[in-house]
């Protein structure tokens, strides 16, 4: 794989980089594309560009970076502001340190002194309040003064708020603020001292710049969105994005990938991509098209996925039906898996509505697991006070699908499928979530209620 793909590890979000990001939930559409993406961002001169995912990877996905050897993008668990976006090195002194070489690090430099046991703990700060108060104690002649200056830091130390690395900003800026206090202590999470802070950080720390890819929703963005720059939008999905403060780069195109949207800029610009994007882009578009057996798919999918297919070295059927046959059956998935890996949130009617979505090359598990899945969606829709909860179960390799729902019961009256026993549906030749099960749910909603 080319170097300039390779991307590491990272669990702290960087304030120099800009991420390329899909959704919550990332299927193989939202990896590769954010690959993709970053990818030519940084290609075309556009700064520290960098691909994330913002959740673990499904099994398809897995397969097919591991097939064109691509490395998985890193996992990025949040993008909010946290005390270490904001620490400051300074150098502290031990416990044990005369004041005098507090005075002399204060008057050098910012007139805080941190000042650290054994362990590198924090004890405290020493202030020029404290120098005041060393000398104001000890008398004011030379000789009092001169005492002073012996005594050990750690007779003399203040209190000041100090808090972890890791904690996010937000959730302390309204205690901080009454508190009235302008300088913080930050450690480490086993509270080794790292540095200092100060209110002017707390009320304006650096924003996480990001990308989003294959969504344009707050609601399925990485954790700690709402917090971060969103400075561009690539998608093919329905419009639901909040407002940014700023005019962006925002293309929402109704093809069946947003690979396919990659790739394209990509062909555009005659760049050369390496064969393992290029067979990774490929993917996305034969997952979410199911190899163009989705009413979603357009011409300009088959027309870039053959053009992908030859830098990748790889026919588009063959390599499309191997990809589709990765899929894992429902009896090696936990229920969690199935009902959370690809669950979206919708407003029918002023009712909430969930809708997931499992692919499976069979549906003879389906009666095996029904009970479990349909006892599992009740758990959920009443946690999360929900109207209706549905799972579409996808076959993709004859392309018909079932439907499990649970929910009041006016509003499973309504639905307008053939009904199979409880909770059950047959959706017959239905494949496409986006394009055919939430109109056909959403209109029969809104003219009943």
């Amino acid at each position: 794989m080319d170097d300039q793909f390779k991307i590491d590890e990272r669990d702290l979000w960087e304030v120099d980089s800009t991420y390329v990001i899909g959704h919550q939930r990332p299927d193989t559409d939202a990896i590769a594309s954010a690959l993709g993406y970053a990818w030519f961002l940084s290609v075309t001169g556009s700064g520290r560009t960098v691909a994330a995912r913002a959740g673990q990877l499904p099994t398809q996905t897995t397969f097919a970076l591991s097939r064109f050897n691509c490395s998985a993008p890193p996992l990025l668990k949040g993008v909010s502001p946290l005390f270490a976006h904001i620490t400051h090195p300074q150098n502290s002194l031990p416990r044990d340190a005369p004041l005098s070489e507090a005075m002399a690090q204060m008057a050098s430099g910012p007139p805080l002194v941190p000042i650290l046991d054994a362990e590198k703990k924090p004890l405290g700060v020493i202030t020029p309040m404290a120098l005041a108060r060393a000398y104001a104690a000890l008398g004011h002649d030379a000789q009092g003064m001169a005492k002073a200056l012996t005594m050990p830091c750690e007779g003399m130390v203040e209190n000041v708020p100090t808090f972890s690395a890791r904690q996010r900003i937000l959730d302390h800026r309204r205690s901080l603020l009454r508190l009235g206090a302008d300088d913080f202590l930050v450690t480490d999470e086993e509270g080794h001292y790292l540095g200092v802070t100060t209110r002017d950080d707390v009320l304006e720390p650096p924003r996480a710049r990001l990308i989003l890819v294959d969504h344009n929703e707050l609601g399925q963005a990485v954790s700690g969105a709402d917090e971060a720059e969103i400075v561009a939008v690539l998608d093919h999905h329905r419009l639901g994005n909040s407002p940014t403060a700023l005019p962006i780069p925002f293309m929402v195109e109704p093809v069946g990938s947003t690979c396919t949207l990659v790739a394209e800029r990509c062909r555009t610009e005659d760049l050369m991509l390496p064969s393992s994007l290029a067979g990774v882009l490929l993917s996305g578009i034969l997952s979410d098209t199911l190899v163009f057996r989705s009413p979603t798919t357009t011409p300009r999918d088959r027309t870039i996925a053959h053009w992908l297919a030859e830098l990748a070295g790889v026919d588009v059927e063959s390599y499309g039906e191997e990809l589709l046959h990765v899929t894992p059956g429902l009896m090696s998935r936990d229920i969690a898996d199935i009902l959370d890996g690809d669950r979206k949130s919708y407003e029918m009617s002023g009712q909430a509505v969930s809708i997931g979505q499992v692919e499976v090359t069979n549906l003879q598990e389906l009666p095996q697991r029904r009970a479990e899945l349909l006892d599992g969606m009740e758990e959920r829709r009443e946690k999360e006070n929900l109207a209706l909860i549905c799972l579409m179960v996808t076959d993709i390799v004859t392309g018909t699908s079932h439907l499990l729902c649970r929910g009041a019961t006016s509003l499973l009256g309504v639905l307008p499928f053939t009904r199979l026993g409880d909770g059950e549906w047959d959706l017959n030749r239905l494949v496409s979530r986006k394009k055919q099960l939430v109109p056909a749910i959403s209109d029969v909603l809104e003219s009943a209620f």
